[in-house]
């Protein structure tokens, strides 16, 4: 009885492999033209080598900005919106002060002065107009705001800021976008706008 059993199971596993074998699929010959979703190309963020990157171009020989640290940036800012081609946003750390960098670089001059018109339209934490070359009052910050051809760039800071370090920086890393314009904040005084010329920033009289 027993052998009667066994044998009866041995036939049903065998009826069930060869079932099954007859149902499989035959295997797809591999196209390399056809890309898999893992053949894509993954977008990867920057880390550790763009802050090393951008830590040399602040420390080169033209520059010399002074800071311990420097770290990515995740704050937004009013001229985020605009779709700039590029951008920088870094916070360098210095004993107990940080400075931000923020640099915007758009496709061409004519997107690079809308957003600034766009900016000075809403500027400020109370999003005050501004009219170009307009005496305003200045922010709670140290900051710089150098105008380039086809970019904007903001540079703020609880202390003072050294516009001619920072000039040096946009020339030697950005030498290809030229400057054209500076505006100088310092709290409680009043804006100052320069214009670049003859490779210096001079101050424009109001």
């Amino acid at each position: 009885m027993k052998q009667v059993c066994y044998f009866s199971l041995t036939l049903s596993i065998i009826f069930l492999i060869a079932c099954s074998s007859k149902g499989d699929e035959k295997p797809k010959k591999f196209d390399p033209s056809k890309k898999t979703i893992s053949d894509h190309k993954v977008e990867i963020v920057a880390g550790p080598d763009s802050l090393l990157f951008w830590k040399e171009r602040y420390q080169s020989d033209s520059v010399r900005i002074k800071f311990d640290s420097v770290f990515p940036s995740f704050t937004r800012h009013f001229m985020d919106r605009f779709n700039a081609k590029s951008f920088i946003k870094n916070k360098l750390y210095v004993e107990n002060d940080s400075i931000i960098h923020y640099r915007w670089s758009f496709k061409d001059s004519t997107t690079a002065k809308n957003a600034l018109y766009n900016w000075l339209d809403c500027f400020g934490n109370k999003c005050n107009p501004i009219k170009m070359y307009e005496s305003f009052k200045s922010e709670k910050q140290h900051s710089l705001i150098f105008i380039n051809q086809k970019s904007i760039s903001y540079i703020s800071s609880n202390h003072n800021l050294s516009k001619d370090l920072w000039m040096n920086f946009e020339k030697s890393v950005f030498s290809k976008d030229s400057m054209q314009l500076l505006i100088v904040q310092q709290p409680g005084k009043n804006a100052l706008w320069y214009r670049f010329q003859k490779n210096k920033f001079n101050q424009i009289k109001i």
